[in-house]
């Protein structure tokens, strides 16, 4: 399983953010990368964001990947995946890691992660759920492991 999961998340360059406002639930397109062990995502954003405000609010997050191509194949082959977990601000040169690995994925980020107010965000995944088309769904719990 942590093959499947490792695929969908090196094929995909965007993924979709929820989090949770006064108002519900907001959905942000965001770039990212992840850790070897899968157990986190990374992303930067500009401070003055909504997403930022409800991140810093409340931590609990979902991310959802998918692979849709927009054809009715989708239906039986089409793969989507959600991570739930909590996002933690990345300060004082512990968003370095997450700023490099950002960088090596997503090139066209490199004005953003120099802006003067670019925050960077850790996301603890608790556990991904998969799926593909109708049939087949499986869970997988990352283990942080230790370098």
């Amino acid at each position: 399983m942590k093959n499947t999961v490792a695929s969908l998340l090196s094929q995909q360059v965007q993924f979709v953010l929820a989090t949770l406002s006064d108002q519900g639930v907001a959905l942000h397109l965001m770039a990212y990368a992840f850790s070897k062990d899968l157990s986190e995502i990374y992303l930067a954003s500009l401070e003055n964001t909504q997403k930022v405000k409800n991140i810093r609010n409340n931590p609990s997050v979902t991310c959802l990947w998918d692979n849709r191509t927009g054809n009715h194949s989708d239906h039986v082959g089409g793969q989507a995946m959600s991570g739930f977990g909590q996002a933690r601000e990345l300060t004082d040169g512990a968003e370095k890691p997450a700023h490099r690995l950002l960088l090596e994925r997503n090139s066209t980020l490199k004005d953003l992660m120099t802006a003067p107010d670019v925050v960077f965000f850790a996301v603890h995944i608790d556990r991904y759920q998969w799926v593909e088309g109708y049939t087949q769904a499986m869970t997988f719990v990352p283990r942080a492991t230790v370098d």
